[in-house]
């Protein structure tokens, strides 16, 4: 599922998430982000990663630092679980 952050813009929620802070990271769908893309209250970070990260060759100690760096964002990367829907 695509990832996205929390603006200075955004109000107490975010697509029906409570807002707690700007940088937060939330897992949503393209439909669930797509109003707040367009308030800017979030910008999405998987887009934002393919642009500016150099493409890496397919050798075995790229993949190896590349694993190793996606490891580190996520560990220092606060992820908000999705609320479970009523029944």
């Amino acid at each position: 599922m695509p990832r996205y952050a929390i603006t200075e813009k955004a109000g107490p929620f975010v697509a029906t998430y409570r807002n707690s802070g700007v940088g937060t990271v939330l897992e949503l769908t393209e439909r669930q982000a797509e109003h707040e893309l367009r308030l800017g209250t979030l910008t999405a970070l998987d887009i934002a990663r393919a642009e500016t990260q150099p493409r890496l060759e397919e050798t075995s100690e790229a993949t190896d630092d590349a694993a190793a760096v996606d490891a580190a964002v996520d560990a220092a990367v606060e992820v908000k679980p999705r609320r479970n829907a009523r029944s």
